[in-house]
């Protein structure tokens, strides 16, 4: 199966590079000591091939891309993604223009994992406008349907994004931010099997009766309830960015995020490593983030970044429960300290990448008390045939 996916995605990868525009090929190799991100790490690496190729046609452009990644401890965890799509341009003057596009997914895990697999529809709509020669004004809005395997993941998800920058002569940039999201579970629970921790049969790592998902036990159980569930989130951002001559950049940014109406259908929200996991995405949480980053330009021209996060998440809906699989009666908090280094490097064709990131998660559930390090490298190879206008 791994060779026919590489095959197809070499084969789709030189066949449209023939009369693409630009097209893109890259190669991560990623490891970690925690790829489940709990406090039974579960170490693994991960190598991820991709792939991007588009065709434009004046103001549309038709594109495809694909992502291959391997897990080599966890090798039924291993997916493909791919996607296809087509956007549009429309220039509404010399300071504003419209940007709409069209997008299928599909995502497509191993036997163990086939409740992730999925089918996505989007659309996507994007307005920017210079309100003067330092200001930009950007509003954005998507809708996202989501098909999946195990039905009670389906969801439809609105987002409405609007954005104000502000530069300075003084190599300042000002930035606000607002967010608004409802994301509807069609049908969270059916009169069919839903999972749940198995409090009888609770352990870390072993086999049992359950389905597991990450090292934590799970049991089957029937709850009779047909009708959708929604989540509504809005969020504030703020950023402040300085130049420093011409080499050296600092920024500063903070987030607060709020459920205004709604909870996770969930028992059981967890977190991977590069892997996506339905149970958890922006719409799980609601708390702050805080955070800076020092971005180097040092010799041959090789960019280097430095960043710092701090974030506070509550999960509504979601419970703490002991390591003996009792209920705790509070809901799960995460208070989450992160560093992250990384280095870039550009040819005309292709980027170097290097990244190393350390994360001390504290939690309310002692399941979620963890520490990981994360390391990636990997190389993009670019080529563009054409410019669009």
């Amino acid at each position: 199966m791994k060779k026919f996916i590489l095959y197809t995605i070499f084969m789709l990868f030189l066949g449209s590079s023939l009369t693409a525009d630009s097209f893109s090929l890259s190669f991560f190799q990623n490891m970690t000591n925690n790829l489940f991100q709990n406090r039974y790490a579960e170490p693994d690496q991960v190598t991820s091939l991709s792939f991007y190729v588009d065709k434009n046609l004046s103001r549309l452009s038709l594109f495809s891309q694909g992502n291959y990644s391997y897990l080599f401890e966890n090798p039924n965890l291993t997916y493909y993604i791919h996607d296809i799509g087509l956007d549009y341009l429309h220039p509404i003057n010399e300071k504003t223009a419209l940007y709409f596009s069209l997008a299928g997914r599909g995502a497509f895990y191993r036997s163990d994992y086939s409740d992730f697999n999925y089918y996505s529809f989007g659309f996507f709509s994007a307005l920017k406008t210079y309100l003067s020669q330092t200001s930009i004004f950007k509003l954005n809005y998507s809708l996202e349907y989501k098909n999946y395997k195990y039905s009670p993941f389906d969801s439809i998800t609105h987002s409405l994004f609007a954005s104000l920058d502000k530069y300075f002569q003084t190599k300042t940039t000002l930035k606000a931010e607002m967010t608004w999201g409802y994301k509807f579970f069609l049908h969270p629970y059916l009169t069919q099997e839903i999972i749940q921790p198995d409090e009888s049969q609770f352990s870390y790592g072993g086999k049992g009766k359950g389905k597991q998902y990450g090292w934590r036990q799970y049991q089957s159980i029937t709850q009779i309830k047909s009708e959708g569930e929604g989540i509504q989130v809005f969020s504030l951002t703020g950023l402040i960015a300085q130049g420093l001559g011409n080499k050296v950049g600092l920024r500063f940014s903070g987030m607060k995020q709020m459920t205004l109406s709604g909870k996770n259908p969930f028992t059981f929200i967890e977190e991977y490593y590069t892997v996506e996991n339905p149970s958890y995405d922006g719409f799980s949480w609601a708390g702050y983030e805080l955070g800076t980053l020092l971005t180097l330009m040092l010799p041959w021209n090789i960019q280097l970044k430095m960043g710092y996060t701090m974030a506070n998440k509550e999960f509504p809906g979601i419970e703490s429960m002991s390591l003996d699989g009792n209920s705790l009666d509070i809901t799960r908090k995460d208070e989450r300290k992160q560093f992250e280094v990384g280095a870039e490097k550009n040819f005309p064709r292709f980027s170097l990448f290097l990244s190393y990131l350390y994360i001390n998660n504290h939690s309310s559930d002692p399941f979620f008390e963890w520490k990981g390090h994360f390391f990636s490298a990997g190389i993009e190879w670019n080529i563009n045939y054409g410019e669009r206008k």
